[in-house]
Formats: structure tokens, C-alpha cells, sequence
């Protein structure tokens, strides 16, 4: 307790000289992260110092003098903590990195995924963004559209963040493949409704990826990285055909109810659209 305090001590004549006091702060939060200490003691901490300082100053707790210890503490722990956070990461990732060697390509992305979960809206956030910067008319297919700034939208929050969580369900899916594959498949048929290409795929990605590169840091290397990749083409492999077969299914309604009381001529010419769809396709099956 001694030690801490002197620590203390050393920080308030520190104050003198902030330029140099920050970096020796940085340091003693990043440290602390090895012995367990997490970003929610730092209250319980600055509650027990002001009011050990208080019972230390008297009557000279007041006013001015209180409220330049509670700024002191509130500047100290804006140094400290996120420094303490970061640390915790660097542990947890090194921690993550070892515990990865020999791994199956469904164990990388699984046990790598904790990374994207531990701040799933920033990443899903981070996520849309890079949609819209690669692909910027995709934002139109979107009801939050017109919400600014987009980085702030609840509706694009809420949004991503469902789209993450359902990353999420499929990399959870990777333990049974086979119940995974209908999943999928439902899932690429929805996406016609609301104006989804196939062309999207390659998009959404470049976005994912890079999203999950920006998550993971220096992990994302080698067989980490090649897993993700397999693991969103093999996702691609499945959902794609299955949203082509909504959309055909999908205009051929629409063009069955067009049809309804046309003339013969007038059947004949737009159903030809059908053909010239895969024109080259029908052609191969004619000849």
C-alpha cells in the first residue's frame, strides 16, 4: 500500500512536467493488465483514494481543492485505462496466437471469431462502412439511407449488428456442416427481396475480410487467414445459386401475373425474355 502510494505521490509531482508523466502512466496501466486488474477497478480505486484524501486534508476538502483531486484522478485514469485495455488485448491475442498452432481451418475461425464478438458493434459498424465506401449505391437497398451521420444511425447499428450475429450463428454452424447448408440456402433465397446481386458477394467480402483483418491485427496471417477466406467462398458457394434461383423464381411470377388476358403475340414476346436470359445456354440444349 506504501509502494502505491509513493506511486501516487510520484504522479502528483509529475504534474509538473505532463509531457513526460504521460508516457510513465501509459506504461503502469498497460502493466497493471498482467495482474488482473480490469478497467471497471479504476472507480473503486479513485472512490477509496478521494476518500482517503478527504479524511488526510479536513476541512480543506472542499471547493477548489476537491475538485482539482477529482480532475487529477478523472486525467490520470483517462491515461491509464485505455492503455490497461489494450494490454488486456495484447495478452489475450498472444494467449489466442499460441493456442492456435496445429489447428483445423473450422478451429481458427471459430476460436478467432472471440475477437469479433468481444466488440461486435464497433466491428459491424466498421463492417457496413466499408460496404458503402467500396460500393456506394449498395447504401440505397438499405431503409436507413437517408440517417446521418451513418457512422451514428441506429438503424445501420441495429442492422449490422444482426448481420454480424448472423456471421456469427454460421461460424458456430462450422461444427455441423450439414445442418449449416440449408441455413445458408434459405438464407442467400431471402436476400432477393431486398435487391441483393450476386455481384454483392464479392463486396460484402472485401468488407468482411477487411473488417475481420482490422479485428484480429497480427493474427491474421497464413492459415487464419486463409481459413476465413475459404470459409466466406465456401459460405459464397452456397448462398449465391440459391439467391439466382429466388430471383428467377421471383420474375417468373411477376411475369406470369403480366401475362394474364395478353394476346398470343404479346405471350410469345415476353416470355422470350426467359430464353434470352441464358440465351447461350438454351442454345447448347437445342442444338
Amino acid at each position: 500500500a506504501t509502494g502505491v502510494m509513493k506511486t501516487v505521490g510520484d504522479a502528483v509531482a509529475g504534474l509538473s512536467d505532463v509531457k513526460s508523466l504521460v508516457p510513465v502512466l501509459d506504461a503502469l496501466g498497460a502493466r497493471h493488465a498482467q495482474y488482473g486488474v480490469q478497467p471497471e477497478h479504476f472507480a473503486i480505486v479513485g472512490e477509496a483514494l478521494l476518500w482517503t484524501l478527504e479524511k488526510a486534508m479536513g476541512e480543506l476538502w472542499v471547493g477548489d481543492v476537491k475538485e482539482a483531486w477529482e480532475q487529477t484522478y478523472a486525467t490520470i485514469q483517462t491515461v491509464m485505462e485505455p492503455a490497461l485495455m489494450r494490454s488486456h488485448e495484447r495478452l489475450a491475442s498472444e494467449s489466442l496466437k499460441a493456442s492456435l498452432r496445429g489447428k483445423s481451418a473450422k478451429e481458427l475461425v471459430q476460436e478467432t471469431w472471440v475477437l469479433v464478438e468481444a466488440k461486435l458493434e464497433a466491428h459491424a459498424v466498421k463492417f457496413f462502412l466499408k460496404i458503402f465506401e467500396i460500393a456506394p449505391p449498395a447504401l440505397q437497398l438499405f431503409s436507413f439511407k437517408d440517417e446521418v451521420p451513418l457512422a451514428q444511425s441506429p438503424g445501420m447499428k441495429k442492422h449490422a449488428t444482426g448481420v454480424m450475429k448472423t456471421v456469427g450463428d454460421a461460424v458456430a454452424g462450422l461444427s455441423d456442416v450439414k445442418s449449416l447448408v440449408p441455413v445458408l440456402d434459405a438464407l442467400g433465397a431471402r436476400h432477393a427481396q431486398y435487391g441483393v446481386q450476386p455481384e454483392h458477394f464479392a463486396i460484402v467480402g472485401e468488407a468482411l475480410l477487411w473488417t475481420l483483418e482490422k479485428a484480429m491485427g497480427e493474427l491474421w496471417v497464413g492459415d487464419v487467414k486463409e481459413a476465413w477466406e475459404q470459409t466466406y467462398a465456401t459460405i459464397q458457394t452456397v448462398m449465391e445459386p440459391a439467391l439466382m434461383r429466388s430471383h428467377e423464381r421471383l420474375a417468373s411470377e411477376s411475369l406470369k401475373a403480366s401475362l394474364r388476358g395478353k394476346s398470343a403475340k404479346e405471350l410469345v414476346q415476353e416470355t422470350w425474355v426467359l430464353v434470352e436470359a441464358k440465351l447461350e445456354a438454351h442454345a447448347v440444349k437445342f442444338f
